[in-house]
C-alpha cells in the first residue's frame, strides 16, 4: 500500500506517513531520530519528520526502482541502490545527488545492493548482491556478492 509505519510499541499506536506511489523497500533513521529516509519502487526517496509525519524532501533521479538506503554518519548524507544498478550518495539538506557509482567489477559489471552499510569512519560503503546463478527445480540458487565502495571515488575496492 506504498506507506511507511511508524509504531509505538508502548501504546500500540501506528504513524502512517503516505506519499509513495509504489512499494516501499526499504527505511532508515537518521542517527539522531529526527527523521528518516524511505526507499521505494517509484524511483524516490522521501526524507521525514518523524514526530509530525510531514515530508521533508523528496529525492529524485533514479531510473529504476530503489531497493536500499542508509544513512551516514554525520547524517548528512546518505547512500541508495537500487534495480538501475546505481549506487547514489544524496545530500540530506540540498536534496542533491552527489555520487554516482557505476559499473564496478564485484557482480559481473555492475554492483547493486540488496545491502549497503557505511563504515563506521564512513569513507567506504559495503554493498551486497544476489545474483541468480542457477534455476534448479525447486528454485532458484543464488549467490550473495559483497563489494567495498571508496566514498569518495567510487572506486570498489574489495
Amino acid at each position: 500500500d506504498n506507506k511507511v509505519r511508524i509504531w509505538n510499541t508502548d501504546t500500540n499506536d501506528c504513524r502512517e506517513l503516505v506519499g509513495h506511489e509504489d512499494y516501499v523497500q526499504s527505511i532508515a533513521y537518521s542517527h539522531d531520530g529526527i527523521t528518516l529516509v524511505s526507499a521505494s519502487l517509484d524511483r524516490t526517496c522521501r526524507l521525514w519528520n518523524v514526530a509530525n509525519g510531514s515530508v521533508l524532501r523528496i529525492f529524485r533521479g533514479a531510473t529504476y526502482g530503489i531497493w536500499c538506503v542508509v544513512f551516514s554518519l554525520d547524517g548528512y548524507t546518505f547512500a541508495t541502490s537500487g534495480s538501475d544498478h546505481v549506487n547514489r550518495i544524496w545530500h540530506v539538506c540540498t536534496g542533491s545527488c552527489l555520487k554516482e557509482f557505476r559499473g564496478t567489477s564485484v557482480a559481473e559489471n555492475y554492483l547493486f545492493g540488496d545491502a549497503l552499510a557505511y563504515s563506521p569512519d564512513g569513507t567506504v560503503i559495503a554493498c551486497g548482491c544476489f545474483t541468480v546463478s542457477v534455476w534448479l527445480n525447486n528454485g532458484a540458487m543464488t549467490t550473495l556478492k559483497i563489494g567495498i565502495l571508496d566514498v569518495s571515488t567510487g572506486e570498489c575496492v574489495r
